[in-house]
C-alpha cells in the first residue's frame, strides 16, 4: 500500500467522506452520523466553521480529529474563554498503526495556534486516544470519580445471562427490566408513571424538553465558587441538548419559581444499555437536590444511575452514598481514560509553562467545577 498521507484542514466537499469515516465511532447509521456532525460542528455556538483535521490518502479521508468549541470560565469576578475540545478520532481499520494521530494532531495544534487558541481539553478520551495524548504534551488532572447507582433488577438481568454462555458471548447489557426481555428506554415513562411517581411532590415535573431560560437563571443565582467550568446559559443549554446520539429527560423543582433541576440521560448509539447517567444536577437546597434525586431513582428503577462526582461538595456526596450510590473503583492504564480530564496548551511554546486559566492552574483538580454535561459522555 502507498504510505503516502496528506494532512489537510477540513472544507465542506469533505463532509461525506468525514460521517462516513465516523462510521467506525458514532454509529452505523449515515443519516444519524449525519445529524450529529451537524448538530456538532455546523452549529455549534462557539466556533462558526468546523475545525476538523484529516489524513488523506489517495484522494480518501482515512484518519479524522475534531475540535469544538466550549466556553470555559472561572475565578471572581469571573473571566470567559473560547476552549477547544478535542474529539472524534477516527483511523480506518486498514490504515492504522501507521503514526497518523501524531501527524494529525501535530497538523491540527500548528494551525490552531495560527488561529489564536489557547488551550484543548478532552473528557471522552479512548484507550488509544489517552496514551497518545500523554506521550505528546496532554496532562491528565485527574479522575471524574464517577458514582453507581446499581438496580437490583438489572444485576438480576446480567445474573440470569451469564448462566446462558451462548448468549453471554454476545450480549454487553441485562436484556430486561420487565418481564418482556426488552429494554426500556426514557421515552417509555409515561404519564401515568410519572402521576403515580411524583403524587408526593406537585411542584416536581418530568419533562421532555429543557427550560433553557430558567435553568439559565438558576445557575447564575446560585453562583459558584470561580471553579472552571462550562458558562452555562441559554445559548449553551439551546445547543447542548440537541445532541441527537443521546436521549435527555429533565426533573424540574419549581412553585413560584425554579429551584432545582436534574438532566437525565441515555445513549442511542454504541453504549452500555443498562446506564442512565445523570449529566447536570443544580439545587438552590439539599433538601431540594435530595427530592430531585428521590425522583429519579423511582422513574428510572430497573436502570443503574451514574454521576459524576469529582467536583460535589461533601453534603452532596454524603446524599448519593445515602441513597446507595458507590464509588467506582478506579481503573489502571489505558482503563482510565472514560474518566479522566486531559488538558493541553495549544501552542508547543506552552507546554513547559504555569498552565493558568483566570489565574488557576489548571492542573489542579480542586481548580476545576466539572460535571457529564461537559464531555461527549453527557
Amino acid at each position: 500500500m502507498n504510505s503516502t498521507y496528506e494532512m489537510v484542514c477540513y472544507e465542506p466537499g469533505l463532509k461525506s467522506q468525514v460521517i462516513g469515516l465516523q462510521s467506525y465511532l458514532w454509529s452505523p447509521s449515515v443519516a444519524l452520523n449525519t445529524a450529529y456532525f451537524e448538530w456538532k460542528y455546523e452549529r455549534n455556538p462557539y466556533v462558526n466553521v468546523p475545525l476538523i483535521y484529516l489524513a488523506m490518502h489517495d484522494g480518501r479521508a482515512v484518519g479524522m480529529r475534531g475540535f469544538f468549541g466550549m466556553q470555559w470560565e472561572g475565578g471572581i469576578p469571573s473571566q470567559k474563554s473560547i476552549v477547544l475540545y478535542a474529539d472524534d478520532f477516527v483511523i480506518a481499520p486498514e490504515h492504522r498503526n501507521r503514526g497518523l494521530m501524531v501527524k494529525i494532531m501535530a497538523a491540527a495544534f500548528e494551525d490552531l495556534a495560527k488561529r489564536g487558541y489557547q488551550y484543548a481539553c478532552n473528557l471522552s478520551a479512548g484507550p488509544m486516544t489517552f496514551l497518545t495524548a500523554l506521550a505528546t504534551g496532554w496532562h491528565s488532572v485527574g479522575s471524574m470519580r464517577p458514582m453507581r447507582r446499581k438496580s437490583w433488577r438489572a444485576a438480576r438481568g446480567v445474573r440470569r445471562i451469564t448462566r446462558l454462555p451462548m448468549l453471554s458471548r454476545w450480549i454487553k447489557g441485562p436484556l430486561d427490566q420487565g418481564t418482556d426481555n426488552k429494554r426500556w428506554s426514557l421515552a417509555d415513562i409515561d404519564a401515568r408513571r410519572v402521576r403515580r411517581t411524583l403524587r408526593g411532590t406537585p411542584w416536581i415535573s418530568f419533562e421532555d424538553a429543557p427550560r433553557c431560560e430558567a435553568m439559565a437563571e438558576l445557575v447564575e443565582r446560585i453562583g459558584g465558587s470561580g471553579g472552571i467550568r462550562q458558562v452555562r446559559d441559554r445559548k449553551y443549554f439551546g445547543w447542548r441538548f440537541q445532541n441527537p446520539l443521546r436521549q435527555y429527560r429533565f426533573l424540574f423543582w419549581a412553585k413560584t419559581r425554579l429551584e432545582g433541576y436534574l438532566v437525565l440521560q441515555e445513549y442511542l448509539s454504541y453504549a452500555d444499555n443498562d446506564v442512565v447517567n445523570i449529566v447536570d444536577w443544580e439545587a438552590t437546597s439539599v433538601a431540594v437536590q435530595a427530592e430531585l434525586l428521590q425522583a429519579a431513582i423511582k422513574l428510572t428503577s430497573g436502570r443503574n444511575l451514574i454521576v459524576w462526582s469529582v467536583s460535589l461538595p461533601p453534603q452532596t456526596t454524603a446524599l448519593l452514598e445515602k441513597t446507595g450510590f458507590k464509588l467506582e473503583p478506579q481503573p489502571q492504564g489505558a482503563a482510565q481514560e472514560r474518566r479522566a480530564l486531559l488538558v493541553r496548551p495549544i501552542r508547543d511554546e506552552a507546554l513547559d509553562g504555569d498552565w493558568l486559566f483566570a489565574g488557576r492552574r489548571l492542573l489542579d483538580m480542586r481548580n476545576w467545577d466539572l460535571r457529564m454535561l461537559y464531555s461527549m459522555h453527557g
